[in-house]
């Protein structure tokens, strides 16, 4: 084997190796931390944080705190997915919109406003984020669907839809801003 033969296999590797590392590094969903992990301490007073998730995300989702602030995320008796993956962990942080990555910590929940979506216009929502999203594809009827809308510390919006088929079964849409098929959630009760 030449010397320049070896040299180029060696580069290969380690230009593959790095590759890995920087693609598992880079994660596509949105409860990626994105920031320097402070200690973040849920029990401490912060302006406006909220404490309590209001109907119907506190029937399935739990506010849960990590180094970085707030995140929701399932509770016990649920079982949350991403619709193409069955390995990550669903969760949504405070700091999911895009524009957090150059914003330092700590991120958490302000405000959620939550608005069901009228029974005559459901359809027309349904059309347009099957349309957008090609990961959302409900097998059964949506009963009903909310608009949610989640405002961090920071004044950045990150907006859900929750889709409802049927008791115990569901969709969240996570758009921060825009709804991407890698936000989909599936959730089910255990």
């Amino acid at each position: 084997m030449t010397i320049a033969k070896y040299y180029f296999q060696a580069s290969l590797k380690f230009a593959l190796c790095w590759f890995l590392f920087v693609a598992y590094s880079v994660c596509a969903h949105p409860g990626d931390e994105n920031s320097i992990v402070t200690n973040f301490d849920c029990d401490k007073s912060y302006p406006n944080m909220i404490d309590a998730l209001p109907s119907p995300l506190r029937e399935f989702a739990a506010l849960k705190c990590f180094g970085n602030g707030q995140v929701i995320m399932t509770k016990s008796n649920w079982s949350w997915r991403y619709s193409g993956s069955f390995f990550d962990i669903p969760r949504i942080p405070a700091s999911a919109h895009d524009e957090m990555a150059a914003i330092p910590p700590p991120y958490y929940f302000s405000n959620i406003k939550v608005g069901e979506i009228r029974p005559e216009n459901v359809s027309r929502y349904l059309d347009k984020l099957m349309a957008d999203i090609v990961t959302f594809r409900p097998q059964l009827e949506i009963t009903k669907l909310y608009d949610v809308e989640l405002t961090n510390n920071h004044e950045s919006i990150i907006r859900l839809f929750i889709a409802l088929e049927i008791k115990g079964n569901g969709w969240l849409l996570v758009c921060n801003p825009d709804c991407r098929p890698e936000y989909v959630i599936l959730f089910e009760e255990r």
